[in-house]
C-alpha cells in the first residue's frame, strides 16, 4: 500500500494525436521548378497516389481502454458532492476522432460522460448500468422512426466494423437538453494526468498508478434522491445538430452509442459511507470522551472507580495487561482456570518471571513453559501454549519437518564423523593439508594422515601388489612409531566438538543443509499460519467498528520457535549439535521479527479492501512487514517498530472531483510560489461568502448539472475571476480548471494528545 505521496501528477489540457481517425490519400508527383517557374519536360515523371486508414475506437472500448472509474462499480455511499469520472489508459483517446463542429481552436473530445437516474432510461430502467447490444447497422440506423441516429453513414464504415455489435441507449430528448454539457463546455470535462516519480517529496499526494492517461468527468450531480445511478461514457461523434439543440421532426429519443458504463449508489444515511465509516470507527475506538488507552488490545473490565480488595485488583490488572482467563485441566484431572495472552500485548512484555527457564534445550515440552502463580494456585499457560503451537504448526508442514529432520542427520553424521577421527589420536594427530590449505589450518586436522600410503607406491613400485601382501620387509627401516596415547572415551569425543576445528566443519554442514527453514521461520515471526483465537483470545478484545493497536511479545515468539525447533530432537547428540543448526538458520534470516501491530474490525475492510493506513514514528514512515486478513472483516497490520502516528486515509481510485461536503471547492495555487508549490491547497473555501457551488452555479431545473460557462452564473468565469481573470481569452484552461476541482480524499490521523494519553 502507499506510504505517502510516492507520485507527481501534472495535468493538461489535452493531447492532440499526430493524425485522427479517418481514411487518407496520398499523392506523390514530381515537378521540376526554377524559381517559381514550372520547367517540367512535356514528359512528366509518373505519379503515385495511395490510401490509407487510420483507426482508433468508436463503437466500443475493450477492458484494457479502462484505468478505474469512480465512485467504484457496485459501491453505496455519500456521493452527493461527487462528479463521477472514468480514467482511460491511453491518453489520446478523446481527442482521436474529429469533431467537425470544433472550432475556435478548440480541441474538442469526441465522448462525454452522462449520468442517470432510476426510471430515465428504457435501456436501463434500475440505473445499474446496462444497456442495450445492437448491431452497428440499427445504431446509424434504426428500425423505430421515432428515434434519431448519429449522422454516421454506413457507406463509410469497413463492412466488419458495420456488422460488428456494440451497446446503446435511447436518451429521451428532453433529458438529453437537461443533462449534455454544451459544445464549449465539453473540453473542459476532459484532460490529460501525466503521472510520474516525483523530483521533491510533496505533501497532499494520493495513491495513483504511473503513466499518462486521459479523464473525463460527468457534469452531474448525485444530490438529493437517494437511489442508483447509472454511469455512461457514450460516442458524441454524428451528433453535430443535437449538440446545437437541432432534433429531426418527431424525435422523441437520440440513439447513443454506450462504450463503458457502471453503476453506483447514493445514500447519505449508508454505513458503507468512507467518511461515516472513518468517523464512526476513530469514535467507537476511541470512546466518549476520546482515550487512548482504549486503543489497546485487551478485555475492558465493567467501569468502577476502584477496585473493592486486592483480589480484583489482582484481575484487573490482569485483564490490562492483555490476559483472558481460559479453561485449564490440571494433570490430576481437575477442571481449573488460566491466564493466556497471545504475542499481541497491550503493554510492553514483562521480563520473564524468576525461575522461569528460558534455555530451550532444557524445556523439552510445554509443561517447562508453563509459568506458576503461588499467591493465587493459577498457571500463565501463554509461554507454553506457543511451545505446543509452534511443535504443531511444524508437524503439520511436512515440508519444514523434512528440511529439518534431514539437517539434523546430516549434522549427526557429519559430527560422528569428527568424534571417530577425534577417538583414533594416531589420525587425529597428523593430517594431510588440502591443496590450497596450510597445516595451520583448523580443516586440516579432520583429514586423514595418507603420507603412509604414498610412501608405500614410492618404495613398492607397484601399489596394487603392494596392497596385496604383507609389508613388513619393506617396512623395517622405519624406527618403530611411538606408543598411541590412550583411546578417549565419549564424553571426551563431545567435549571435542566444541574446539574450533570441529566447530568450523560442523558450521559449514549447518549453513548447506538449512534449505527453506530460514523462510519458515521468517513466516512464523510474523505470525503466519498461527489461529486468529491465539491473537484474540477473547472476541470481545476487538468489538465491530474497532481499532486496537497491540505490541508484540518477543518472549512468546521465542517459545513458539522452539516449539517448531523440537522436531526430531531424538538423541542428545542431536541436543548438543542444535545450536549449530539454529545459529545457521538465524544467519540466513533476511529479516527482523515485528515489534508492533495494528488489528481493524470493520465493515470498510470488506467494503473498501484497498485504502491507505500508514504508521509513523517521529514522523517516519514504518515498514509494513505484513497485511492480511484473517477475516473478511478483520485487517492485520505489522510493524517494524511502535507506531505514534497512525493515519487513515479515504478509500478512492486515484484522485476524484467535486466539492466539499459544505457545498464548497477547496482551492488549490495555480502559480508556484516562495510559499507554496504549484496545486498546493491554499486552505481557501470558495465561495467565500454563504453562497455554494449549488446555490450559483448549476443549470435551472432539478437534474442537478453543473452551468460551466453560461453567463454570470457559468462556474468557470466566476471560478476565474476568483484568480484575477476576467477576460474570455484569460479565463482557467481545462487542466487549471481540473485541479480546482480535485476532491481530496478524507483522512483520519491518530495521534499522541498533550499529556500523551488522548488521541
Amino acid at each position: 500500500m502507499a506510504t505517502g505521496p510516492d507520485l507527481d501528477v501534472t495535468f493538461y489540457d489535452h493531447l492532440a494525436p499526430g493524425i485522427q481517425a479517418g481514411t487518407y490519400t496520398i499523392h506523390a508527383e514530381h515537378k521540376l521548378l526554377k524559381g517559381a517557374e514550372d520547367i517540367t519536360t512535356s514528359a512528366p515523371l509518373p505519379t503515385a497516389e495511395a490510401r490509407f486508414e487510420v483507426r482508433a475506437a468508436q463503437f466500443v472500448l475493450d477492458e484494457a481502454s479502462v484505468q478505474a472509474v469512480y465512485p467504484p462499480p457496485g459501491s453505496s455511499g455519500d456521493y452527493r458532492t461527487v462528479l463521477p469520472h472514468i480514467t482511460l489508459t491511453r491518453s489520446v483517446l478523446p481527442w482521436e476522432r474529429d469533431l467537425h463542429w470544433a472550432r475556435d481552436g478548440a480541441v474538442t473530445p469526441w465522448m462525454a460522460l452522462l449520468v442517470f437516474e432510476e426510471g430515465e432510461l428504457s435501456d436501463d430502467p434500475e440505473a445499474v448500468g446496462l444497456a442495450t447490444s445492437r448491431p452497428v447497422t440499427k445504431l446509424c440506423v434504426p428500425d423505430e422512426p421515432t428515434v434519431q441516429p448519429p449522422g454516421i453513414r454506413l457507406g463509410d464504415l469497413d463492412p466488419r466494423t458495420a456488422e460488428s455489435t456494440c451497446r446503446t441507449i435511447d436518451v429521451p430528448v428532453a433529458l438529453f437538453r437537461a443533462l449534455m454539457p454544451r459544445k464549449d463546455e465539453l473540453p473542459y470535462l476532459t484532460h490529460v494526468r501525466d503521472v510520474h516519480p516525483p523530483t521533491p517529496d510533496r505533501a497532499g499526494g494520493e495513491k495513483l498508478t504511473e503513466g499518462s492517461f486521459a479523464v473525463v468527468t460527468g457534469s452531474r450531480f448525485a444530490r438529493d434522491r437517494v437511489g442508483p445511478r447509472s454511469v455512461h461514457l457514450v460516442s458524441l461523434e454524428g451528433h453535430d445538430e443535437a449538440l446545437d439543440g437541432s432534433f429531426d421532426s418527431g424525435a422523441t429519443h437520440l440513439r447513443l452509442a454506450a462504450l463503458w458504463s457502471w453503476s453506483f449508489t447514493n445514500d447519505h444515511t449508508a454505513e458503507l459511507d468512507p467518511e461515516c465509516l472513518l468517523k464512526q470507527l476513530v469514535a467507537r475506538s476511541l470512546g466518549d470522551p476520546g482515550n487512548a488507552e482504549r486503543l489497546a488490545l485487551r478485555l475492558e473490565p465493567a467501569p468502577q472507580s476502584e477496585a473493592r480488595d486486592a483480589h480484583e485488583r489482582y484481575v484487573r490488572d490482569r485483564l490490562a495487561r492483555g490476559y483472558v482467563p481460559v479453561p485449564q485441566r490440571l494433570l490430576s484431572g481437575e477442571l481449573s482456570y488460566a491466564w493466556y495472552r497471545g504475542p499481541c500485548t497491550a503493554v510492553t512484555a514483562q521480563p520473564l518471571p524468576e525461575g522461569y527457564d528460558p534455555d530451550p534445550e532444557t524445556r523439552t515440552t510445554a509443561d517447562h513453559a508453563l509459568i506458576y502463580d503461588k499467591e493465587y494456585g493459577v498457571f500463565d499457560v501463554s509461554y507454553a501454549s506457543a511451545w505446543t503451537l509452534g511443535r504443531t504448526l511444524a508437524l503439520a508442514d511436512p515440508d519444514y519437518s523434512a528440511d529439518l529432520v534431514r539437517a539434523r542427520r546430516q549434522l549427526s553424521n557429519q559430527a560422528v564423523g569428527l568424534m571417530a577421527i577425534a577417538a583414533d589420536p594416531s589420525r587425529a594427530r597428523l593430517a594431510t593439508p588440502a591443496p590450497g590449505r596450510t597445516a595451520a589450518d583448523p580443516e586440516t586436522q579432520l583429514r586423514p594422515n595418507l603420507d603412509w600410503l604414498r610412501t608405500l607406491a614410492h618404495r613398492s613400485g607397484d601399489i596394487r601388489r603392494a596392497l596385496a601382501t604383507p609389508q613388513h620387509d619393506l617396512l623395517q627401516e622405519e624406527p618403530p612409531p611411538p606408543p598411541p596415547p590412550a583411546r578417549r572415551n565419549r564424553a571426551d569425543r563431545r567435549l571435542l566438538l566444541g574446539m574450533t576445528a570441529q566447530r568450523t566443519a560442523l558450521t559449514r554442514t549447518a549453513e548447506q543443509h538449512t534449505a527453506g527453514l530460514p523462510a519458515w521461520m521468517e513466516r512464523l515471526d510474523r505470525l503466519h499460519g498461527i489461529p486468529f483465537g491465539y491473537l484474540v483470545p477473547d472476541p470481545r478484545m476487538l468489538p465491530p467498528e474497532s481499532l486496537r493497536l497491540f505490541r508484540i511479545d518477543p518472549h512468546w515468539l521465542e517459545a513458539l520457535r522452539n516449539g517448531a525447533r523440537s522436531i526430531g530432537l531424538h538423541t542428545s547428540l542431536d541436543r548438543q549439535l542444535d545450536d549449530t543448526l539454529q545459529a545457521a538458520v538465524a544467519a540466513r534470516t533476511m529479516s527482523t521479527p515485528p515489534e508492533a501491530g495494528l488489528l481493524l474490525r470493520s465493515a470498510l475492510v470488506p467494503a473498501w479492501p484497498e485504502f491507505d493506513l500508514i504508521a509513523k514514528r517521529d514522523s517516519e514512515t514504518l515498514a509494513e512487514l505484513r497485511r492480511d486478513h484473517p477475516a473478511p472483516d478483520v485487517l492485520l497490520l505489522l510493524f517494524d517498530n511502535v507506531p505514534d502516528e497512525i493515519v487513515i486515509r479515504e478509500p478512492g481510485e486515484g484522485i476524484h472531483f467535486g466539492t466539499t461536503s459544505g457545498g464548497k471547492l477547496a482551492l488549490r495555487h495555480l502559480v508556484a510560489g516562495e510559499d507554496a508549490e504549484l496545486g498546493a491547497p491554499q486552505h481557501v473555501d470558495w465561495p467565500t461568502d454563504s453562497g455554494t457551488v449549488f446555490s450559483r452555479h448549476l443549470r435551472p431545473g432539478t437534474h442537478h448539472v453543473l452551468n460551466l460557462l453560461d453567463g454570470d452564473p457559468g462556474l468557470v468565469p466566476a471560478l476565474s475571476r476568483q484568480f484575477g481573470r476576467d477576460g474570455n481569452n484569460t479565463r482557467l484552461s481545462p487542466s487549471e480548471f481540473a485541479l480546482e476541482m480535485i476532491n481530496a480524499p478524507l483522512e483520519q490521523k491518530l495521534v499522541p494528545a498533550a499529556g500523551g494519553r488522548n488521541a
